[in-house]
């Protein structure tokens, strides 16, 4: 079944530029205490069997590999947030109607970055998929300070990484990567 995203704006909604962290530390931590958080997480992939990770820096998924994304800007569509995080995470001229959509979940994570780390925070995560090009495949790196590294992975490596209980997989990663028709 496919699903669509339906996106709705009031007449009288006037986006507004918004930094791309516009909150004092303390203050994005009572937010996130008080919040659930919109993000959208982009998968990269070939088309084939290989799928772009980053190794992450920060929590919570500090040292493991993930896809790519982050928090929605208020009066941004959910593939504006996408491409807008393919661009600044890995460089790519993302088009954002090559971006498609895969799932939402309710994300409940233990950690953050933002003190204190150990309260956790939620996301109401959009997750969406991105066929690259042979051309973009080979143009990727890490464009930002997100990641300390990005790799294209075969599935069937991310798998053995998965079934030998590799503590650099997320356990969440085989899900969404499975539930995206992708592993």
């Amino acid at each position: 079944m496919d699903a669509t995203v339906h996106e709705l704006a009031e007449d009288h909604f006037t986006p507004r530029d918004v930094p791309d962290f516009g909150l004092p530390e303390a203050v994005y931590g009572q937010a996130l205490d008080n919040l659930v958080q919109a993000n959208v997480d982009v998968i990269v992939h070939t088309g084939g069997d290989r799928i772009l990770l980053g190794y992450r820096k920060d929590l919570p998924l500090r040292d493991m590999f993930w896809v790519f994304g982050g928090r929605m800007k208020v009066g941004e569509t959910i593939a504006d947030a996408g491409a807008r995080a393919v661009r600044r995470e890995l460089g790519l001229a993302a088009e954002r109607d090559r971006l498609r959509f895969a799932n939402v979940y309710n994300v409940m994570w233990g950690r953050r970055s933002a003190p204190p780390e150990t309260n956790g925070f939620q996301t109401l995560l959009t997750l969406m998929t991105y066929e690259c090009t042979a051309e973009e495949a080979e143009a990727v790196t890490a464009a930002d300070d997100t990641h300390q590294s990005v790799r294209w992975y075969p599935v069937a490596e991310i798998r053995e990484l998965h079934t030998s209980g590799s503590a650099l997989i997320h356990p969440f990663l085989p899900t969404v990567l499975k539930n995206a028709g992708l592993y």
